[in-house]
């Protein structure tokens, strides 16, 4: 089947898809159309399987609110981004639209939202796609999908018949909204020729990820990778892991691995998250697995598909996980930086054994004499600037020029950026996810305006992200009216964002003498 023309009213627009007819709602205009199916429900007997595609209907099915949530538990820095979630269910993989014509053939940006794996929705305030697809001409579009158990268990012995696939559910649902997006989207204004593949955090990862492997090819026109956390184990999980974690939760409720799939949803999510409270294991061993099928290689050795790459992080990743306070002051951040030299060479240690994928690895001694660039580490104040500046590069920017410049090794535009616009008192820094609303200009949504702010030079730095993101959904080319050179590992040149209200420039890679601590990273090709 194929779309059909849309008709509309002032306020009710209405779409024909190849599953049905969707009415939505149209604010300030932009029309939008919330809590539409992209697969079957994934209860039942296709629990922990591959997803199905939506089942048609009759009539004209309403799309002014969004669907349920997947099962979660917010807490932490999880709700600085997220306000409380009115509904979490099973039934959950729904998607939202947003587009400034139904009639156009406009480029699509398919959002997956960061949250661990474990955390999150397509219809969190921060994402509402209406400013965004007005201001760009784009349309939006934004996913729910399988989190924590339901997303991410992986068994041999769970293999779906139809798919053969056993790992990666919440992967696999997101491949599914792709798929939903080439058929359908040309009945909302898209051209399903030009979808952006975008997300941050574990959504950038699985962007990265899904760019790897085959079912990229053909199907998406460039990538935006906003802060990804591009692990490798023991972070993310080999299968033979994953299958053991599995193997333990079933023996802990007493059942063989694939009557798993015969327990409700809720009391598995929250068996799982006892057992790992528990002390079972020291993460959870779940999505993402290298299964062999769906991702075959970690970021590191695997090769994106040949479009445009746009990726970059916040200037201050690691405040999220050690400063992040909320509008009130109250610290929301689960850990404490290191107080002591001692201290602070004994977690670079840690730190290294987790994300230094290359041999030999520096000395942790010499990595924090380099970053103390002339000033002793004596205070608590300046071991916990060291420890956020060494976190935010091993972590993220280290592994994001090593991705960027391999993009570019191979002929493939590569845009870098690291986005600064500062929070205001009593937040401090640029931290993880604090890049969302600019990029969806929602900083005047009420669960963020006065953790981001909501003034002049907020929305002007939001404004010109909203551009640079725009253009590059329509060419490949985030520079519009701005010089943003490529990124390679010879020249590594770096749009910084917001540093002051509303601007944007080019400039070499901040803080790269200290970069060359993790001087494997340095030339991609490896």
């Amino acid at each position: 089947m194929t779309p059909h023309a849309a008709t509309r009213t002032a306020s009710a627009p209405v779409v024909d898809t190849p599953y049905g007819r969707l009415r939505g709602a149209s604010v300030a205009g932009v029309a939008r159309f919330l809590g539409v199916p992209y697969a079957q429900a994934p209860v039942g007997d296709r629990r922990l399987r591959s997803p199905r595609q939506p089942e048609t209907w009759a009539g004209e099915r309403d799309a002014t609110a969004p669907g349920a949530a997947s099962l979660q538990t917010l807490a932490g820095p999880q709700t600085w981004l997220y306000e409380p979630i009115t509904r979490t269910d099973e039934d959950c993989l729904f998607l939202n639209v947003w587009t400034p014509d139904t009639g156009a053939r406009l480029p699509v940006i398919v959002w997956l939202h960061g949250g661990a794996t474990r955390n999150g929705h397509g219809a969190a305030g921060a994402f509402d796609g209406a400013a965004l697809a007005s201001l760009g001409r784009v349309v939006v579009v934004t996913i729910n999908y399988r989190l924590g158990a339901l997303g991410g268990l992986a068994h041999p012995d769970l293999r779906d018949d139809d798919t053969g696939h056993c790992a990666n559910w919440g992967l696999q649902d997101k491949l599914a909204a792709l798929a939903w997006a080439r058929e359908c989207i040309a009945a909302f204004g898209g051209d399903p020729g030009r979808i952006i593949l975008a997300g941050q955090s574990s959504g950038a990862a699985n962007a990265v990820m899904i760019a790897q492997g085959p079912a990229a090819r053909g199907r998406v026109a460039g990538l935006i990778a906003q802060s990804p956390p591009l692990f490798r184990p023991p972070m993310f999980a080999e299968l033979a892991d994953a299958a053991d974690y599995t193997e333990r939760l079933a023996r802990e409720l007493a059942v063989a691995v694939p009557a798993l799939r015969a327990i409700d949803g809720m009391a598995l999510q929250r068996a799982e998250q006892a057992f790992i409270r528990g002390g079972a294991s020291p993460r959870p061993r779940t999505a993402p697995v290298r299964d062999g099928a769906l991702i075959r290689e970690w970021p590191y050795t695997g090769e994106a598909v040949a479009v445009p790459m746009l990726i970059g992080s916040t200037r201050d990743e690691a405040l999220f996980w050690y400063g992040l306070r909320d509008a009130d002051g109250k610290v929301l951040s689960p850990s404490t930086p290191p107080q002591t030299r001692e201290d602070l060479e004994a977690q670079v240690a840690r730190l290294m054994r987790l994300h230094h994928p290359f041999d030999p690895a520096p000395a942790p001694a010499e990595a924090v004499a380099l970053y103390e660039d002339a000033r002793r580490v004596t205070t608590p104040a300046r071991c916990a600037e060291t420890w956020s500046a060494i976190y935010t590069d091993l972590v993220f920017r280290a592994p994001i020029f090593h991705c960027a410049a391999r993009h570019a090794s191979r002929g493939h535009p590569a845009f870098v950026y690291e986005f600064a616009h500062a929070l205001p008192a009593p937040g401090a820094g640029t931290p993880h996810a604090a890049d969302v609303p600019f990029v969806f200009g929602t900083t005047g949504s009420p669960h963020l305006a006065r953790k981001v702010g909501h003034g002049p030079g907020a929305l002007a730095t939001a404004n010109a992200t909203m551009r640079m993101w725009a253009s590059f959904a329509w060419t490949g080319d985030p520079t519009g009216d701005r010089s943003w050179p490529r990124f390679s590992a010879e020249r590594r040149d770096v749009m910084t964002i917001g540093a002051d209200a509303g601007t944007a420039a080019p400039a070499p890679a901040r803080r790269d003498s200290q970069l060359a601590c993790w001087a494997a990273f340095r030339g991609g090709a490896a």
